[in-house]
């Protein structure tokens, strides 16, 4: 169950991490699932680094089907939408998700500057949740580990935003927004400034906001407002990401 507080982090950054929403031993499952079918379609040991490559594989078709990734959506996940939706208030979802995975490449971490984005697009109502991204942690995550950087509060930026237009357009309100606020463009820029810096709360005109990685022990969940922006981050550290996403519906939205 969320706590007040954790309900009330959910409001504020839209962003709210559900420990050990499943087992470690499921999780653990999960990684076997996984590591079969990367070995199978690209020939990656887990015990031998010198075949994990590409560094971002995709089309893990028989990993997205597997039911060992059922676990994810156990008690404590359940639990937590029926409190934000109401119970029987979200559509059960076929499958657990998009399958994720970073490998480590050696370069140093940081800040991304690029492909900052929302995953939904903007005709979705601002004064009600419709839908939450799930993203389980299928293996322990370290900061600079690949953990999908997040900027907290930018759900709230973007309601507001469309609040004063009526424009939907996707890529017109993500450009509009992104250039809205001097944090913003420091965060786009190449030459932008430390991560030390755009991790620190900052206030946009009323609105706290800062990046925050999605970081954790297998088991853990995060739930995510779907207009909180996300961008693909290296993995700077030894083990490689791995984590399931989707997103779930309150029921009877149109999708």
């Amino acid at each position: 169950m969320l706590s007040e507080v954790q309900l009330e982090e959910f409001t504020r950054d839209g962003i709210v991490r559900i420990p050990g929403a499943f087992a470690g031993e499921d999780a653990a499952r999960m990684r076997d699932v996984l590591w079969h079918e990367l070995a199978e379609r690209y020939g990656m040991l887990r015990d031998d680094r010198s075949t994990w490559t590409p560094a971002r594989p995709t089309k893990l078709t028989a990993t997205k089907k597997d039911p060992a990734a059922n676990a994810i959506l156990g008690p404590p996940l359940r639990t937590a939408l029926d409190q934000l939706f109401g119970p029987a208030g979200w559509t059960e979802p076929p499958h657990q998700g998009q399958v994720l995975v970073t490998l480590p490449t050696g370069e140093p971490w940081s800040v991304p500057h690029r492909q900052w984005h929302t995953d939904v697009g903007f005709e979705l109502p601002q004064d009600e949740l419709v839908g939450v991204k799930v993203w389980a942690l299928l293996g322990d995550l370290e900061p600079g580990g690949g953990g999908t950087p997040q900027v907290a509060g930018s759900h709230r930026v973007i309601a507001r935003y469309l609040n004063s237009t009526r424009e939907r357009d996707f890529r017109m309100v993500r450009d509009q927004v992104l250039a809205s606020h001097s944090w913003f463009l420091h965060l786009t820029r190449e030459d932008r400034a430390s991560a030390a810096e755009l991790m620190t709360e900052a206030d946009l005109d009323g609105i706290p906001v800062r990046v925050v990685e999605l970081t954790g022990q297998a088991g853990d969940v995060y739930l995510t407002h779907p207009w909180v922006l996300h961008s693909i981050a290296p993995n700077a550290r030894d083990t490689p990401r791995m984590m399931r996403s989707r997103m779930i519906w309150r029921t009877n939205w149109p999708r």
